[in-house]
């Protein structure tokens, strides 16, 4: 499960361009996970960005309220009195909202693996876990 995350994540950030992974060269979605990108033909790479584009255009007013759940989790952490029950129905709100936004990219990634050939997958593959995650 944490490594389907993890590779959702990272190819959800591919919608974002390659320039936002050169930029970094050194961070864990670098330089690395970029030539592993590259390593994809011409189509599939447009095929891998235009699929998590629709994605990531369709989780749009999801991200908005993931972010005003998580500031009213903090607003409630942190208030003068914490309110167990307002965190805890909080923290479900938010880890739902959360689950959906996986579940969509999750859809994508299923819609589009059997447009790729096995190689293709395994590129695709080395999108997902290293960098950070999986090295503690």
């Amino acid at each position: 499960m944490k490594r389907n995350f993890v590779l959702t994540a990272v190819l959800g950030l591919l919608v974002t361009g390659a320039a936002a992974f050169a930029m970094h060269p050194g961070g864990p979605f670098g330089i690395e996970r970029l030539e592993a990108f590259s390593k994809l033909p011409a189509d599939k790479q447009a095929l891998v960005v235009s699929t998590l584009s629709a994605v990531k255009e369709e989780n749009e007013g999801l991200r908005d309220e993931i972010k005003a759940a998580h500031d009213k989790l903090k607003e409630i952490l942190t208030a003068e009195q914490f309110d167990a029950q307002a965190f805890k129905e909080n923290s479900d709100k938010l880890q739902s909202l959360m689950a959906q936004g996986f579940t969509s990219f999750s859809n994508a990634i299923a819609e589009l693996a059997p447009r790729l050939t096995q190689d293709e997958r395994e590129i695709l593959a080395e999108l997902g876990p290293g960098g950070r995650h999986g090295k503690h």
